[in-house]
């Protein structure tokens, strides 16, 4: 009984020892690590209140984040990170954790050839933009659904749901000078839904700021003033007479202020419209038709007054001249 009791101890500790052999024997992870240190570095008065460098290692939905102090103006971050191409980010922060100082995302490729070593280049932290559309006083103030708001090659689109919900927007930007407009749409943002061009403006955005920018469409007065005008009668009393190679009109003038010349048109053919004969109307109450080939059968005359408007009158009697 002993015997068996102990052989059957000895055939658990042997599969004992063979579970661990496979389960437990160290192997290489799925991925290889190298080393990775990040350095950063500011002037002696850059940044005098950064306590505390964030640096962020990203990619995808995986990062892994790292925080150390801030010495003298600089920091020091070292990392154990997976092959493969990552995204660094550093944000410089004071002692109640204000993001002050912030580094561009930076893309670096880590690989099994040996530590490496990244120095970024730190700029102000983005300040953040209220940009409100104002258009209580606009003449489409019903109409204007949508915005596009342009801080230099960037738009940020802003829509309401009605006419009586704000239309507002908050943009971070880097601190700087901008070149800024605004354009309004009605239910959509194509062209021909766009109320105006918008008109280029200079923002400024300071370092460390919360702007307030409160835009409203800029608008011109227009008068419009008008007058009735009346066709102006036909002229009366068109006579023909025989020229050398042509045919000379001349007719009545009309009295009236509102006339600034005549026009005088011409049918060879009743199956024909007449023509225009002078681009430019007449001054005076006559007008020279010269033949430029032959004499036709038979041609009819009409004369007609234009006004200051531009508004050609009434047509006059036609009058017929044969050879």
């Amino acid at each position: 009984m002993y015997g068996k009791t102990t052989r059957h101890i000895g055939s658990l500790v042997m599969l004992l020892l063979l579970i661990c052999a496979t389960a437990c024997t160290p192997h290489s992870p799925l991925t290889a690590k190298t080393p990775l240190t990040v350095l950063g570095a500011l002037e002696a008065s850059g940044m005098p209140d950064a306590s505390e460098a964030h640096v962020i290692i990203s990619r995808g939905k995986h990062s892994i984040e790292e925080k150390v102090p801030v010495t003298n103006n600089s920091f020091t971050a070292a990392f154990e990170v997976p092959v493969g191409e990552w995204t660094v980010i550093v944000l410089l922060v004071d002692d109640e954790g204000m993001v002050l100082f912030q580094s561009k995302p930076q893309k670096t490729q880590i690989t099994l050839a040996g530590p490496q070593f990244m120095e970024l280049v730190l700029r102000p932290a983005d300040s953040k933009v209220h940009v409100t559309i104002n258009v209580d006083n606009y003449v489409f103030k019903h109409e204007a659904m949508r915005a596009r708001i342009h801080f230099n090659d960037e738009i940020y689109e802003v829509t309401r749901s009605d006419s009586t919900t704000p239309l507002k927007k908050t943009i971070e930007l880097t601190p700087g000078s901008y070149e800024f407009k605004v354009e309004l749409y009605t239910e959509s943002f194509r062209v021909g839904d766009r109320l105006g061009s918008g008109i280029w403006e200079v923002v400024h955005v300071s370092e460390k700021e919360e702007l307030f920018i409160e835009w409203s469409p800029v608008t011109e007065a227009l008068h419009i003033t008008g007058r009735v005008e009346v066709l102006l009668p036909g002229p009366e009393n068109v006579e023909l007479t025989d020229m050398p190679h042509g045919v000379l009109l001349s007719w009545d003038p009309i009295p009236h202020d509102e006339v600034t010349g005549y026009f005088v048109l011409a049918q060879t053919s009743r199956l024909n419209r007449f023509q225009l004969l002078n681009t430019i109307a007449t001054e005076e109450p006559s007008f020279l038709h010269v033949f430029e080939s032959d004499a036709p059968s038979e041609i009819t005359y009409i004369v007609a007054a234009v006004s200051t408007g531009g508004l050609v009158g009434y047509y006059s009697d036609p009058q017929t001249w044969s050879p």
